[in-house]
């Protein structure tokens, strides 16, 4: 339940958001919804990965030599949110609409 809550609510603010920048600057919804879905992905991409950073362990590592005590590393996996999914999700559909909002350029 709380995980498609996410995913609606990620592709709700998605919306919302390519809707608010294509007001602003006066352009068209489909025309700006592809670079922002592919910028939002890539930003759910880096600030939701799991798994421990170099900068984490090199902290462990100082911890442990200043006190000699050593600090349990817990390798955790990679994973994906579904705010990464639901911003995936936005561009395919973006994507999509583009190639029907503009089928007579790609077909000729």
């Amino acid at each position: 339940m709380k995980s498609g809550l996410i995913f609606t609510l990620t592709l709700l603010v998605l919306g919302i958001g390519n809707w608010l920048i294509s007001s602003t600057f006066n352009m068209n919804f489909v025309d700006v919804s592809i670079p922002f879905g592919v910028v939002c992905a890539g930003l759910a991409l880096l600030s939701f990965k799991g798994g421990t950073s170099p900068y984490t362990r090199q902290s462990d590592m100082e911890t442990r030599g200043e006190t000699g005590i050593r600090m349990p590393l817990k390798n955790k996996a990679a994973f994906t949110s579904f705010v990464f999914f639901g911003s995936l999700t936005y561009f395919i559909f973006a994507l999509v609409m583009t190639f029907v909002f503009y089928r007579e350029y790609f077909i000729g």
